[in-house]
């Protein structure tokens, strides 16, 4: 429970002076992330940890962040920027707050996940993506598609949703992007 204080006191501090739009996303992602534990069997306290924490980079410098990082790290959001932050967000969670596996994996993976992701993971991605505060059309979609069909089928949208607005600016897929894809195409079944 120190560690879920600490966490909040940490993201509320910061954003109250960067961003009050980015404090009023991350207490939404929270919200859904504990709905989706208790949904879920998963522990609670974690998942909120780890959707406290999962911004927390956004507004820092990649040359901030860089120090965090290994070489193949920095290469590899060299050449997808979308990264930084969520790479950023699990180390400065493991600097300040603790060391648990799960929430640094959930952390660093909210972006699109990873193949085989845990349900901490699964959880923390799509709390990103569907939070309440969140009104575009899509998003709605989603949570409707979260309640009748569950996780792994919205998940599954969301990618698409994702991978379309990406490859809309021109930008590129990462390879595990396009790999949590086909995984969750077979999950689904499409």
């Amino acid at each position: 429970m120190e560690s879920l204080e600490l966490a909040k006191r940490l993201v509320t501090e910061k954003y109250s002076k960067v961003n009050e739009h980015r404090l009023l996303h991350t207490l939404g992602v929270c919200d859904m992330a504990n709905k989706l534990a208790i949904r879920y069997n998963v522990d609670s306290i974690k998942a909120m940890i780890a959707a406290y924490m999962h911004d927390y980079c956004k507004y820092d410098s990649f040359d901030e962040i860089e120090k965090l990082l290994t070489k193949e790290e920095i290469a590899e959001c060299r050449e997808y920027n979308f990264l930084y932050h969520a790479y950023g967000s699990a180390y400065m969670y493991k600097k300040l707050i603790g060391d648990d596996e799960d929430i640094f994996n959930a952390i660093y993976n909210h972006v699109f996940g990873r193949p085989n992701m845990s349900i901490l993971e699964a959880i923390i991605m799509i709390a990103d993506y569907i939070e309440i505060n969140r009104e575009y059309e899509d998003c709605i979609r989603c949570r409707e598609i979260l309640l009748k069909d569950g996780i792994d089928a919205a998940i599954l949208y969301s990618l698409e949703n994702t991978n379309k607005y990406i490859l809309s600016k021109n930008g590129k897929l990462h390879p595990r992007q396009i790999a949590v894809y086909e995984e969750y195409k077979m999950k689904v079944g499409k």
